[in-house]
């Protein structure tokens, strides 16, 4: 007992060298720690995977820098795995910054896609109208920033185009084949397969479901951590098909594309540095405890 008594006293520094270490060292070794999907992400994979090819998909990037590390990546994944399938992103955004985060996501998704083309097509994980190169306006696009949150998507419910009459680059949406409907129908929230927010507070996934009884289209979500178990409760009532919560999440959807991106790379420091900083928690309490005992024999 008088060894743990002794830790009691260890210098704090030796504590934060210990954390820092347990963080650094995954990352430079590259550990790859098992990943084993829940049923909230595996919900959300399974619905995207059964969408027909050419279904239009309506992202939400409802996050700024600050939750990028932990809502990145589920965009990210969410986007290849959606152009692996031949569907069709649209993405918006009703945070300020969100239209920069879409743009970033849709980058990297686009050069996972195009990377992989030839690996995923000879392995047959590809749908059969994907081609190797991606068509901005076509295949996907980054419509931007609205304000309005709640007031914006009610909106987007009655005239879809309306609140979008060009992307984030200015061009206009009018002529975009990605708008067309093969019957000459106007494009409508009704045309969207599945509705996407990629949330890390108020303005996200919330002002859909809101409106959900106007809109009636299928929802999902990707939220920070701190948010999921506010957001679990919309998984339990039905509303969202699927979710994936900060980068766990990520790194869940990740394994079932079998992509090893940020997510699946960010499981080996947290995992470790967490199990490192559980563990000074109980020496930590151990300490205490033989203290108090060796202090009782004391006065004994």
């Amino acid at each position: 007992m008088e060894f743990f008594i002794k830790l009691k006293n260890l210098d704090r520094r030796w504590v934060f060298l210990f954390v820092a270490a347990s963080v650094v060292l995954p990352m430079i070794f590259k550990f790859d720690f098992p990943v084993f999907p829940g049923k909230s992400v595996a919900g959300l994979h399974d619905f995207v995977e059964k969408l027909p090819e050419g279904t239009r998909c309506f992202l939400s990037f409802d996050y700024d820098p600050a939750s990028e590390p932990e809502l990145g990546p589920s965009a990210i994944a969410i986007l290849a795995h959606m152009f692996r399938r031949g569907l069709k992103p649209m993405c918006g955004g009703n945070w300020p910054l969100g239209g920069e985060m879409a743009e970033a996501a849709l980058d990297k998704a686009v050069k996972i896609y195009t990377s992989t083309y030839d690996e995923m097509k000879a392995a047959g994980k590809l749908a059969p109208g994907c081609k190797p190169t991606l068509v901005k306006g076509e295949d996907y696009v980054n419509l931007g920033y609205k304000p309005g949150a709640i007031i914006h998507v009610k909106a987007l419910v009655t005239d879809f185009m309306g609140p979008y009459p060009s992307d984030r680059d200015g061009n206009s949406t009018k002529e975009m084949a990605i708008f067309k409907n093969p019957d000459g129908r106007k494009f409508s929230m009704s045309d969207v397969g599945i509705i996407i927010s990629f949330t890390a507070g108020t303005g996200g996934i919330e002002s859909f479901i809101n409106v959900a009884g106007d809109h009636k289209r299928p929802m999902a979500a990707g939220c920070t951590s701190v948010n999921i178990p506010r957001f679990i409760t919309y998984m339990q009532t039905g509303q969202l098909v699927g979710m994936t919560g900060g980068l766990p999440g990520a790194a869940e959807y990740e394994k079932l594309i079998d992509y090893m991106g940020k997510g699946r790379e960010g499981m080996a420091p947290q995992s470790i540095a967490h199990l490192v900083i559980m563990l000074f928690i109980i020496v930590g309490n151990i300490a205490f405890i033989a203290e108090q005992r060796a202090a009782k024999r004391k006065k004994a």
